[in-house]
């Protein structure tokens, strides 16, 4: 094979090869900025969930968790506490 023919072959792969990388890493790209705007649930931050010695209701539960999955909260670690407040009527 020729000089001029193995350059040849060269910059054709080259280019096949630069196309491939564009689309690939342009699909990459939109992956990225998809899962940043919608963010999987392993993505998603977490938060301690404190609860005052008994003082809390089924009512109120479900409009935390409500809101935490409404603010885009992925999981809780849930503890009661006692830190001095009167106590309430669920025993953990």
């Amino acid at each position: 094979m020729t000089k001029s023919k193995v350059l040849s072959t060269f910059f054709i792969v080259l280019s096949m090869f630069c196309l491939l990388f564009s689309a690939c890493k342009q699909n990459v790209t939109d992956e990225m900025k998809d899962n940043f705007k919608h963010p999987p649930d392993s993505a998603r931050p977490g938060v301690y969930w404190y609860f005052m010695d008994g003082n809390l209701s089924r009512e109120g539960i479900t409009a935390d968790l409500e809101s935490m999955k409404k603010a885009g909260i992925g999981n809780v670690l849930f503890l009661e506490v006692n830190v001095g407040v009167p106590r309430g009527k669920v025993d953990f």
